[in-house]
């Protein structure tokens, strides 16, 4: 059994990292994130932001959500119905996700879904 989703979601931001794709070097940004059972899902801009890039070459990650440490699988959701229900799920929780929506925003960002990987599991990209 992973992570509570509903505790997790309490929080606004995830600070993730991941390989460079060139140096191999971990690299780490803040990003928003949704919770859900088993499973971390986060969104880039939509002109696919650095982290992005580097997960598509190398999927392990790193995240820090509040005080705990999580390790994972992510990979780029490139199936349409699928990357719009997690935007969705950003509007949902964002505030500035649903304002920018009503100007045409948020409508293209890049979809992450990270697989959490089994407990006692945590380490760094």
């Amino acid at each position: 059994m992973g992570p509570d989703p509903e505790r997790l979601d309490r929080h606004w931001n995830c600070r993730i990292t991941v390989r460079g794709r060139r140096t191999g070097q971990p690299r780490s940004t803040t990003v928003w994130f949704v919770a859900e059972p088993g499973r971390i899902l986060l969104a880039g801009g939509k002109e696919q932001p650095q982290w992005c890039r580097n997960l598509r070459a190398n999927g392990e990650i790193g995240l820090q959500i509040g005080g705990e440490r999580f390790a994972g699988r992510a990979r780029i959701v490139d199936d349409p119905a699928a990357a719009s229900a997690i935007r969705d799920r950003f509007v949902r929780k964002y505030l500035l996700a649903r304002l920018s929506r009503l100007f045409g925003g948020y409508r293209r960002s890049v979809a992450v879904e990270v697989t959490l990987a089994p407990a006692g599991a945590a380490r760094s990209a």
